[in-house]
């Protein structure tokens, strides 16, 4: 059967962007690196190792989708605008663990990804989520989606700029599923079923019906690069629990893969990553 005749489970709504790193070395040289980068494209890839997923995004002339095409998604939702420039973010990591770092955003507000750049046949989809955006774009995302397709578990993330927005708390009281960051008091307090309280570097909590639980993450002392480490974690759960795991069996499979993204430069290099780590287990 043909992949584009399949609906994935899972549909991800969220930037495609490039991130150009400067990292700087204990002997305070630095250099820079520059990968695939979007919360869209963060959560997504990793996601696609377990099961096919749908990806709508938006990029500019000046960015190749050749290499996402290596990974199991599905681009229909992919669009290319010739005449756009693709959305930049540059980050200064500052300390040696990478944990403290300067952004300086590019972003192109005319590659929002917006609900009509859905595909119809996406909108059949049993679960979607909406990464980091503007919360008034979310927000009317969430509202078409449920005029559509009312039985559709929403989750959705966003960050700090936006977390401390009334109309950002709207969006989170909206959804089945709120990403929350632990700085965010006023969102872990959201209507959400189910609430992934990100803890950073030690892991997760996981809010539900059944749970109140903590969930560790292995500490990584040389941490190359965590950008999108966060997305990476959303990525994976919603697109195990859209295909029928737990939440805590999904979340504790998400800190694994998230925390394996920060060993390497972006995100490209997860597939190869896992393959290496369980080739050492053995």
């Amino acid at each position: 059967m043909n992949k584009n005749t399949i609906i994935p489970n899972l549909i991800i709504i969220g930037d495609s962007a490039y991130d150009t790193n400067k990292f700087i070395c204990e002997d305070s040289s630095h250099f820079f690196k520059t990968n695939y980068g979007g919360a869209g494209i963060y959560s997504s890839v990793p996601a696609s190792i377990f099961y096919r997923v749908g990806l709508v995004s938006n990029a500019g002339g000046d960015f190749s989708i050749d290499r996402l095409k290596k990974f199991n998604i599905d681009l229909r939702g992919f669009h290319t605008h010739k005449d756009e420039r693709t959305s930049r973010f540059y980050n200064i990591l500052r300390t040696k663990d990478r944990q403290e770092r300067e952004t300086v955003a590019e972003y192109n507000e005319r590659l929002t990804a917006t609900f009509d750049d859905i595909p119809k046949e996406f909108l059949k989809a049993k679960y979607f989520y909406i990464s980091t955006m503007l919360p008034s774009n979310q927000k009317q995302i969430i509202e078409k989606l449920r005029n559509c397709n009312p039985n559709a578990i929403i989750g959705v993330d966003t960050f700090e700029g936006y977390a401390d927005l009334n109309e950002t708390r709207e969006v989170f009281d909206l959804v089945d599923i709120a990403f929350v960051d632990k700085e965010f008091s006023n969102l872990i307090q959201c209507k959400s079923k189910t609430k992934v309280i990100k803890l950073g570097k030690t892991g997760c909590i996981l809010l539900d019906r059944e749970h109140a639980q903590k969930f560790d993450a292995t500490v990584i002392e040389n941490v190359v690069d965590k950008t999108g480490a966060g997305d990476c974690l959303n990525g994976v759960f919603m697109n195990l629990i859209a295909n029928g795991y737990s939440n805590e069996v999904a979340l504790k499979k998400a800190i694994e893969i998230a925390t394996l993204s920060i060993k390497d430069f972006g995100i490209l290099h997860i597939k190869d990553r896992i393959m290496t780590e369980r080739g050492e287990e053995r």
